[in-house]
């Protein structure tokens, strides 16, 4: 980030918004199913899961003495999914990637399946059906 600001004119804004949910149970139940599975022996696994990002204040901290103005902001969105398996299809796209590129086509698919048994556990289905995915982010807007 701080190379972009800099290459920015003066008053340029840099406007960044980054996924802040490797604490939601989607991406600790990842861990978990990668560390108990028959595949827990696999290294490439134990470096699948995304590092959390840095708090706000590091962002300031960084952004700041090279900003005349930082704003940053949390929100979570609550995406209506159909349920357990629209969550795991959510992810395959993204957090998912890294276990599932560690592992054969059996070993993948049963890692879905045990992920997926995890995630019905941990994300309950409303009335109408449908299940709440928290998807927190953090948004920073930062005018040099």
């Amino acid at each position: 980030m701080k190379r972009l600001i800099e290459s920015l004119p003066e008053g340029g804004v840099l406007a960044v918004q980054m996924p802040d949910n490797t604490s939601e149970p989607s991406h600790i139940l990842m861990q978990e199913v990668a560390n108990s599975g028959p595949w827990a022996s696999k290294s490439a696994l134990a470096a699948a899961a995304r590092d959390p990002l840095p708090s706000p204040e590091t962002y300031y901290d960084l952004l700041k003495p090279l900003c005349r103005h930082v704003d940053i902001w949390h929100t979570i969105y609550n995406h209506v999914m159909t349920g357990p398996h629209a969550i795991v299809e959510w992810f395959q796209g993204s957090a998912l990637r890294p276990y599932l590129a560690a592992l054969n086509a059996k070993e993948a698919g049963d890692f879905l399946a045990a992920y997926t048994e995890e995630i019905a556990r941990h994300y309950s289905t409303r009335p109408d059906g449908r299940t709440l995915l928290r998807f927190p982010r953090i948004f920073i807007v930062a005018t040099r």
